[in-house]
C-alpha cells in the first residue's frame, strides 16, 4: 500500500526560546525507495582534549571574569560537538507546535485517529557548521520511511526537506519540528523513521517513533 504524504517544511531552531519559522505546506509524492543507509555509530566517543579551555575557564572564574569563563566553556563544548557523532538527544510526539528548544508539550499517547497528523519534536546534537566569513551555516537534509510494525516498508522519501540556517555563533541548542500527515493508513501499528543527514559535518543519524492508528 502506498500512502500519499503531506509534509510541512520543518522548523529548526538554533537559539533557546527563539520563535520557530512559519511553517509552509509542501505537497510531495513519495516514491517507493529506501532512505540512505545510516552509518553505524562509533564504538565510543572520539577523544577530545579540552584541558586548555577548562584551565582558562577555571582561571577566569576564580578571578571573577564570568563572561570569559563562559566563553571558554562554550569553546570546549563546541570542540566536543564537532567530534561527536550526530546524535538525537530526545525525540517524541508532541501535542502542539513547540515554541522553542525544550519548550514543548509532549503528547500523552502514541495512538492516533485515521488521518490525524503526527507532530514530532527532536533535539539534535553534534551538527557541523560551514564557515563563510563570520557566518556559520548548517546544512541538513531529511529523509523518512514509513513501515509496518512487522518491518514491511510502505513508503519512503529521500530529501523530503532541507534545513539551512546562518548565524554569527555556532549555536548548539537545535531542534527539529516535523508534521507527518499520512492518509490511507489502515488501523494498526507503524514505525516512522526520520533520517537526518548533516552535509556540513559529513554525519548522519536516524530515529524511529512507533505509533498506532485507531478508528
Amino acid at each position: 500500500m502506498r500512502s500519499p504524504v503531506s509534509i510541512p517544511v520543518l522548523a529548526a531552531l538554533a537559539l533557546f526560546a527563539a520563535a520557530p519559522a512559519a511553517a509552509q505546506t509542501q505537497q510531495v509524492t513519495p516514491t517507493q525507495q529506501a532512505p540512505d543507509r545510516v552509518a553505524p555509530a562509533p564504538l565510543g566517543p572520539t577523544p577530545t582534549d579540552i584541558s586548555a579551555e577548562a584551565r582558562r575557564a577555571q582561571e577566569a572564574a576564580s578571578a571573577g571574569r564570568a563572561v570569559e569563563a563562559l566563553d571558554a566553556l562554550d569553546e570546549a563544548a563546541i570542540a566536543i560537538s564537532e567530534k561527536m557523532p550526530l546524535t538525537i538527544r530526545r525525540a517524541t510526539f508532541v501535542a502542539e507546535e513547540p515554541q522553542g528548544y525544550g519548550v514543548f508539550n509532549p503528547r500523552d499517547s502514541t495512538s492516533f485517529e485515521i488521518g490525524q497528523p503526527l507532530l514530532v519534536y527532536a533535539e539534535l546534537a553534534g551538527q557541523g557548521w560551514r564557515r563563510s566569513g563570520d557566518i556559520f551555516r548548517t546544512d541538513l537534509v531529511l529523509d523518512f520511511e514509513l513501515r509496518r510494525a512487522d518491518g514491511q516498508s510502505l513508503v519512503a522519501q529521500q530529501a523530503f526537506n532541507t534545513i539551512a540556517t546562518a548565524s554569527r555563533r555556532r549555536n548548539r541548542e537545535f531542534f527539529l519540528y516535523v508534521t507527518y500527515s499520512f492518509s490511507g493508513l489502515e488501523p494498526g501499528d507503524y514505525v516512522v523513521r526520520t533520517t537526518v543527514r548533516d552535509r556540513a559535518g559529513n554525519k548522519q543519524t536516524a530515529f524511529d517513533l512507533t505509533f498506532a492508528v485507531r478508528r
